[in-house]
C-alpha cells in the first residue's frame, strides 16, 4: 500500500469489525504475515486485537509499526460495552477512561460538537456483572487509550462502545449476530465522527503558511520538523483559529520553541 492510512479502527472481536470492513469493502492483508487480521484500504485500517486491554496494546503497537503512519491518525476503539440502564445497541462516546486496575485515567479532548452521548468507561480484566458504578464496563479501552496517545493526539483518539448488556439483558444473552446488527446500525454516525475528526486534523493553507514561516526563523531536525508539523495541527484541533503568537517570548532555538508550544498545547487541553 502506497499511501498508509490515516484512520484506525481498533476491535477486539471479528464480529464488531465486520460491518466496517463490508460497508468499506477493506481488503484483508495476507493472514500469514500478520499476527492479527488487519483490513485496509488507503484511507482506513480496521485491526481485530482479541479481547483484553494487552492484546489491544499489542495490535495498536504492531499495526503502527506495520504502517508508515502519518502525523496525528485518527484512531478509534470500537466495540461493545455494558451500562446499567441503557438501551442495547445505543452507541456512547468515552469522555473519560479509567483503568479498574491501575485506576490510571486519559481523557479524549472533544474540540467540536459531539452529538453524541458521553460516560466514563472502566476498563477491567475481567466482564462486569455488577452494573452498580455509573459507568460502561468493557476489557480493552484503557489498553487503547494508553498505547495510541503514543501515535497521535488525544482529540484524535475517541473509545466508541456499544451497549451490549445491562441489568435487563446479561453479558450471557450476547451474540454475534446482534453484536454486528447494532454496530451496522450505527455506521451512520461512526462515519459522522470519523468525518469531523478528519476535517480537525487537516493542515489548512495558513498553517502550511505558518509552517514555512517557523522554518526560516527557527533551525529544526528532521524530527523536529515533523514534530513541528504535528503541533501545529493540533494547535489548529483545539484553537481553531486564534492566532500563534510567540514573537514576545524570546525563544532562540527550534528546540526551545517546539518546547514552548507543547506545554501551551497541553495546557488548552487540560481546561477543555
Amino acid at each position: 500500500m502506497n499511501k498508509p492510512p490515516s484512520i484506525f479502527i481498533f476491535c477486539a472481536l471479528a464480529c464488531e469489525a465486520r460491518p466496517l470492513i463490508a460497508a468499506w469493502q477493506l481488503k484483508k492483508l495476507p493472514a500469514s504475515s500478520h499476527p492479527f487480521a488487519i483490513y485496509a484500504d488507503p484511507q482506513r485500517a480496521v485491526v481485530v486485537t482479541g479481547i483484553g486491554k494487552v492484546a489491544m496494546a499489542g495490535a495498536i503497537g504492531y499495526t503502527m509499526a506495520l504502517f508508515a503512519v502519518p502525523a496525528l491518525p485518527v484512531m478509534l476503539n470500537l466495540g461493545i460495552a455494558g451500562y446499567r440502564n441503557r438501551p442495547l445497541g445505543s452507541l456512547v462516546l468515552g469522555h473519560k477512561i479509567i483503568d479498574s486496575e491501575t485506576k490510571r485515567g486519559f481523557y479524549p479532548q472533544f474540540p467540536f460538537t459531539v452529538s453524541l452521548p458521553t460516560q466514563t468507561v472502566s476498563t477491567a480484566a475481567n466482564p462486569n456483572t455488577d452494573y452498580s458504578a455509573d459507568a460502561l464496563f468493557d476489557m480493552e479501552a484503557s489498553g487503547f487509550y494508553e498505547m495510541a496517545v503514543k501515535f497521535s493526539s488525544s482529540e484524535l483518539i475517541h473509545v466508541v462502545k456499544i451497549i451490549s448488556d445491562n441489568r435487563h439483558s446479561p453479558i450471557t444473552a450476547i451474540g454475534e449476530t446482534g453484536v454486528e446488527r447494532w454496530i451496522s446500525a450505527q455506521l451512520a454516525a461512526i462515519e459522522d465522527l470519523l468525518d469531523a475528526l478528519l476535517v480537525h486534523r487537516q493542515l489548512r493553507p495558513q498553517d502550511s503558511e505558518l509552517y514555512d514561516r517557523l522554518t526560516k526563523e527557527f533551525r529544526f531536525t528532521v524530527s523536529g520538523c515533523l514534530k513541528l508539523k504535528a503541533l501545529l495541527q493540533r494547535w489548529r484541533t483545539l484553537k481553531g483559529d486564534e492566532p500563534l503568537v510567540w514573537q514576545s517570548r524570546q525563544l532562540k532555538s527550534g528546540k526551545e520553541f517546539l518546547t514552548w508550544l507543547e506545554k501551551r498545547l497541553d495546557d488548552s487541553a487540560f481546561f477543555l
